[in-house]
């Protein structure tokens, strides 16, 4: 008998391998990027509509108001993934002292003042939307379809019972770059809510590449980005960067504090 359970664990084990394996090859297909980053980038949390391409030009400057938690362990957080974004993105990103030097506010609150933060920094349009979720984000456009400022707002009571700080932080601080919308089409990835990564994958890290490729324009539509994707994706792959994104991104800060 305890041959037996050995044998079964070790085939499971095998398989497991296998399709994880598959999964990771799958994802490194050239049309399966391109749906993916449609579905990403061009659609919206909370609603269909024809959207553009949306990215940060200029640097971003991040205030961090910590009102429940170990503001320690957020900022030990926050600085591991920002430093990771911005070697992916090549973009200037650095935290600031006062809230007014912020074009992005990040808010580590409770739930009972989540409504009121929402209103008084995006809006009441924006409260009105979804406050049920675990972590909110929102984000102000110019009319090129650049991003101008951000808020993340991280119910950390919310989070902890749902075991999602880590997951908050990260998919938050990622979407706000331009890659605003969840979807199930997209695996593996932070932004299908029902995968199980709470870190950035190869996946992801492709994504965010090709964002901030600089072909890629703020204010694109799905027809002016047909020819232009394509391309970006077979110079990331021309470069090796797609093959090895999964093992890149494995040897990043946030990857070792959490003992992945």
């Amino acid at each position: 008998m305890k041959a037996s359970i050995v044998l079964l664990l070790v085939s499971l084990s095998l398989f497991n391998t296998r399709v994880s394996h598959s999964a990771a090859l799958e994802w490194q297909n050239f049309s399966f990027i391109e749906q993916s980053f449609h579905e990403v980038a061009l659609g919206s949390e909370y609603g269909k509509g024809d959207y553009r391409i949306r990215k940060w030009v200029k640097p971003i400057k991040i205030y961090v108001q910590h009102d429940r938690g170990d503001a320690h362990l957020q900022n030990q957080l926050i600085d591991a993934h920002i430093q990771h974004l911005s070697s992916i993105t090549r973009l200037t990103i650095i935290r600031v002292s006062t809230i007014a030097q912020a074009n992005l506010k990040f808010f580590f609150t409770d739930q009972k003042q989540l409504l009121p933060l929402i209103t008084k920094y995006s809006g009441s349009a924006v409260a009105k939307i979804n406050i049920a979720k675990t972590c909110i984000a929102s984000i102000s456009l110019n009319r090129s379809a650049q991003v101008r400022s951000a808020e993340i707002y991280i119910p950390v009571d919310f989070a902890y019972r749902k075991g999602k700080l880590v997951a908050c932080i990260v998919e938050e601080l990622t979407q706000i770059l331009g890659l605003p919308r969840d979807s199930d089409k997209v695996y593996p990835s932070i932004f299908n809510d029902k995968s199980t990564d709470d870190l950035l994958t190869g996946l992801d890290e492709t994504l965010l590449r090709i964002l901030y490729s600089p072909k890629i324009k703020a204010g694109m539509t799905k027809k002016s980005l047909s020819g232009v994707l394509r391309s970006v994706i077979k110079q990331l792959n021309s470069s090796g960067l797609i093959s090895s994104a999964n093992h890149r991104v494995k040897q990043t800060k946030l990857y070792a504090m959490l003992g992945y």
